[in-house]
């Protein structure tokens, strides 16, 4: 297959409960400095219900939603990661559903 394909996952909320995920990069590799990452949450049409920017650093990309903002997520819903290099390259890093447990 050509081009970048995204890891497919789930992204899990459970509700009153903060969401901190983290990414580690493989041992021996590194983040590039300027490197900027978001988690990108659609609803059923396409419309854009949240952005959640990462903190990034040269081994690991995290975030930390407060559940006051992650409740607010309605199911069905999907996400994207887009991963934004310094050098002007974008990709889709992960993509999936997103599940909810109350």
């Amino acid at each position: 297959m050509l081009g970048n394909e995204p890891q497919i996952e789930t992204l899990l909320l459970v509700t009153g409960q903060d969401f901190h995920h983290q990414i580690d990069v493989p041992d021996g590799s590194f983040i590039p400095a300027g490197t900027t990452c978001e988690i990108v949450i659609y609803d059923e049409a396409n419309t854009v219900i949240g952005t959640w920017t990462a903190t990034v650093t040269t081994y690991w990309v995290t975030w930390l939603i407060h559940s006051e903002v992650s409740d607010t997520i309605t199911i069905p819903a999907h996400f994207r990661i887009y991963v934004h290099y310094s050098d002007g390259k974008d990709f889709v890093w992960y993509r999936g559903q997103v599940a909810r447990q109350d």
